[in-house]
């Protein structure tokens, strides 16, 4: 499964993702950090950064900076995008910026206990509206397959017994594809509000109506 990413020249974007030189997605990882830097152009932008850096708190994103963030595009999915992740995303979108991404999620509240994955479609779907996201879609979920299935239980969760987990995983860890919006202002900027005119006009009023009773003997 692929995210549909089609971007304007000038724009800045960020990948976020989980990468190393063993990692199972860095060619593809690569690859799209080429295509979408030929999309922006050279007034745009593509940046890269760990997810794992801005759940640690290691790295702080620039406050919004992106027309679009794009997080865990590439197969094995492996990332579970926390709430201080989505918050920090969030943060570095500019005002009705886009985010794309992938997201593990469980086919029922079943849980599997050899998974970290403990999220449904719809709490992540929650989880992204805590988040201060709108306008959030799940564009497409599907079944991972038994061979992705079997590269996050032995590359990415070291799970013991890797044969096992597929088993009874399959079918019931589905990807999702998810689009998501921020706001058309500053999530927590300060709004000001002035009621002046209307105490005003109250006092005026308050005025008028003790002008038109009569005096008190």
């Amino acid at each position: 499964m692929t995210l549909a990413l089609n971007f304007e020249l000038g724009q800045a974007v960020l990948l976020v993702s989980r990468a190393s030189a063993e990692a199972q997605n860095l060619d593809a990882l690569q690859q799209l950090r080429e295509t979408l830097a030929v999309q922006v152009g050279s007034s745009g932008k593509v940046d890269f950064e760990q997810v794992d850096r801005i759940e640690s708190g290691a790295v702080s994103l620039a406050s919004a900076h992106y027309d679009y963030v794009v997080a865990n595009p590439a197969e094995p999915w492996a990332v579970e995008h926390s709430g201080r992740v989505l918050a920090s995303l969030l943060l570095a979108l500019k005002p009705s910026g886009s985010l794309a991404m992938h997201e593990l999620v469980l086919d029922s509240t079943d849980s599997i206990t050899e998974s970290p994955i403990t999220r449904t479609k719809d709490d992540l779907a929650q989880q992204l509206r805590f988040a201060g996201f709108v306008d959030s879609q799940i564009t497409s979920c599907e079944p991972v397959s038994e061979s992705t299935l079997r590269v996050l239980g032995e590359s990415c969760w070291n799970l013991s017994d890797a044969s096992a987990f597929v088993a009874r995983a399959n079918g019931h860890i589905l990807v999702a594809a998810v689009t998501a919006k921020k706001p058309a202002y500053n999530v927590g900027a300060a709004a000001a509000l002035s009621f002046g005119k209307k105490a005003k006009a109250k006092n005026t009023n308050d005025a008028h109506v003790a002008a038109s009773q009569p005096a008190q003997k």
